[in-house]
């Protein structure tokens, strides 16, 4: 089984990761990093909170001692679906969100493989992420600059994934959680364009087998990224999984 860390997990894809995570006989424990805690408890799940009392780090510079625990916790892999909206922050907080706090965390948690057991960095991107930087959308541009450092930073034991969903469907437990507005534009889309949509259930199915080391193969070469009609396929191949 496998250890992973996870942020974003009050966000509509890093809840359902946590859940799902928490079921999952494939995972042996889930290690939250957060400025808040979930408001759920599971013999699975530690939450460590930054900044806190104990830790005074933040997610722009994740203390050694935080490094240490998770070390201590077997953890192998990371979903980083810790983010936020480009309509809802200015430009430089948006920046240090998404690719400030993505490479400081890239950089805290590769010495946490080796040759023979990788870490696996697993970054919730989106489709429309440009590593070129050349589309007009600063979301474009600075998830694909995030996914461009982690390109470029992988090693023999630090392995790293850029996801890229398309729209996503969040459960109905979260859907109270997420702007009416926003609602109606997934509900449109998935009328119009199901192809680019993906239940945050299935996003999540699809990050848990990959935290795992499997479905790796399906991985671009050279951007690192798996799309969105493949993160359904992997949803799948997990149902199977768990079936047998």
């Amino acid at each position: 089984m496998t250890s992973i860390i996870l942020t974003g997990a009050t966000g509509t894809a890093g809840s359902a990761v946590l859940h799902t995570a928490l079921a999952s006989p494939l995972i042996s424990h889930v290690t939250v990093l957060a400025r808040r805690a979930p408001g759920i408890t599971h013999d699975k799940l530690e939450t460590i909170l930054l900044p806190s009392d104990e830790y005074k780090g933040s997610f722009d510079d994740i203390p050694a001692a935080v490094v240490d625990k998770l070390r201590a916790r077997g953890s192998s892999a990371v979903v980083w679906a810790l983010g936020v909206s480009q309509r809802d922050v200015d430009k430089e907080t948006y920046i240090k969100i998404t690719y400030d706090y993505t490479v400081a965390a890239a950089k805290a948690f590769a010495p946490l493989g080796t040759a023979d057991k990788p870490f696996r960095f697993l970054f919730v991107s989106g489709m429309g992420a440009d590593q070129t930087e050349s589309s007009y959308p600063i979301f474009a541009k600075i998830k694909g600059r995030a996914e461009k450092y982690l390109v470029e930073a992988e090693t023999d034991s630090f392995k790293t994934l850029n996801l890229r969903p398309g729209g996503i469907v969040p459960t109905p437990e979260h859907a109270k959680n997420v702007p009416f507005i926003q609602r109606a534009m997934i509900t449109a889309a998935g009328w119009v364009l199901p192809g680019r949509m993906i239940e945050s259930t299935d996003l999540a199915k699809a990050a848990v087998e990959l935290s795992t080391g499997k479905g790796w193969e399906v991985r671009d070469k050279k951007e690192h990224w798996i799309d969105n009609a493949q993160l359904n396929k992997l949803a799948k191949a997990y149902d199977a999984e768990i079936a047998h």
